[in-house]
């Protein structure tokens, strides 16, 4: 049986390197050689094999009227016999032009679904229109017409595809690739210029994020330095510029805090507001444990507010320092207030107001003590004082208790305040009840 003649092969797409596509102007397939289609020559040869059957084969197959061959030309018997006018035919005999067409059929279909594998639209055309004219309506040549020709389609969009994105249209590259996989989904082209397009949009993306989370550090906006890195490991989690750049952003991040927290520290130490400035100092000290001036800041406003408060309470309780254990307390804490630098306006005011507090409940008032010269008086604190008429006694501020006893009388006690710096005026005590 004769071949069709040999083809010229579509063009080679190498998916990495590009595709050498049509010239400009000309049809993708205009490069398929002219003359005879190929079903037809093969179509002739079939032909000219099953008239060679006819003319060589079968007469030696069914022989000669009378059985045999060269018997010569029938009898008067056999002519007026009408059986012996039909040969006999073999029995194991076959018919050599359905068995030539069914053969001619069988190859175009797996000359067909060969080129279909070997992706070559134009040989397994030829190969179906082959098999239709020995066959119309045969199912296989049918729906290997169909598939040859989506694989043409494929190819127009694989070359498409490779075309523009050699000229960097990867918008263009990328629809023509879909559209060639929804065809095809076995077009290794079409899927390698697909997955170069995502990658190339990847990097461009992540390139983006980078450049972006750069310019961040350098301008010191390190919440954005993080956003961008961030959006860049999305991308590529393990890249070293990924994380480096998150590393730098985060360690500027706390530089920052520990700075603010220090700044805020400074202003509340400013304004005196102690208790302010030692929470910002344990914040600073959260962070940076060994920080040596959020250290000394905390001891600093630590004191300043223990003695603050301790002088705070001494000045709105005032009457505690009538008692001389208290008094020496509240000397003690000016001492040591007064003995800190620097000072700001407010503690030094503090200082100043317990020390003239303290100034007046160490210096004694004279008190004016009048009875009836047989009431025996005990100043509680100070001890007994006897009988008199009138007597002064220098007592320092505070509130004090004196009783007055007579025998055959009821005691008579009474309290009295002594202010600092003011005499009260004359305390009167006498036994005047019976029992």
């Amino acid at each position: 049986m004769s071949q069709s003649p040999p083809l010229r092969p579509p063009p080679r797409i190498d998916p990495d390197q590009g595709v050498e596509g049509p010239q400009p102007g000309r049809d993708p397939r205009s490069t398929r050689r002219r003359g005879p289609r190929p079903w037809v020559l093969g179509l002739m040869g079939t032909l000219i094999v099953a008239l060679v059957a006819v003319v060589v084969v079968l007469p030696k197959m069914v022989g000669t009227p009378g059985g045999e061959p060269g018997a010569g030309p029938p009898s008067e018997a056999e002519v007026s016999n009408p059986d012996t006018l039909v040969p006999p035919i073999k029995e194991n005999a076959t018919n050599p032009i359905i068995d030539g067409l069914n053969h001619a059929l069988d190859e175009a279909l797996l000359e067909g679904r060969s080129a279909l594998i070997a992706r070559e639209p134009e040989a397994a055309a030829a190969a179906f229109e082959r098999a239709s004219v020995l066959e119309p309506g045969n199912a296989a040549a049918e729906d290997g017409l169909r598939r040859s020709k989506i694989l043409f389609e494929v190819r127009d969009l694989e070359v498409a595809a490779v075309s523009h994105e050699n000229l960097g249209e990867r918008a263009a590259a990328a629809g023509a690739a879909r559209r060639a996989l929804k065809l095809d989904s076995s077009s290794k082209i079409a899927r390698a210029v697909a997955n170069r397009v995502i990658w190339q949009d990847t990097m461009d993306a992540y390139n983006g994020h980078i450049t972006r989370g750069l310019a961040a550090l350098e301008d010191g906006e390190y919440q954005k330095a993080i956003d961008a890195f961030s959006a860049a490991s999305k991308l590529s989690p393990t890249a070293p510029e990924v994380t480096d750049g998150l590393g730098r952003a985060r360690a500027g991040i706390h530089r920052q805090k520990v700075s603010a927290h220090l700044a805020r520290a400074a202003e509340a130490e400013e304004a005196e507001r102690w208790s302010a400035a030692v929470e910002e100092y344990r914040s600073v000290l959260a962070l940076e444990p060994n920080l040596a001036d959020a250290r000394d800041g905390l001891a600093r406003s630590n004191r300043r507010l223990d003695l603050s408060q301790k002088m705070d309470y001494h000045l709105t309780h005032p009457e505690r320092l009538a008692t001389a254990a208290v008094l020496r307390e509240a000397a003690d804490l000016v001492a040591e207030a007064g003995g800190l630098a620097p000072r700001g306006p407010q503690f030094s005011a503090l200082i100043d107001r317990l020390d003239h507090l303290v100034g007046q409940f160490s210096i004694p008032v004279p008190v004016v003590l009048e009875s009836d010269g047989i009431t025996e008086i005990v100043l509680h604190r100070i001890g007994e004082l006897g009988v008199f008429d009138r007597r002064t006694v220098e007592l320092r501020p505070g509130t004090y208790t004196v009783v007055g006893r007579r025998p055959g009388y009821r005691d008579v006690r009474l309290e009295f305040e002594v202010g600092p710096g003011q005499s009260p005026p004359p305390v009167i005590i006498r036994c005047t009840e019976r029992i």
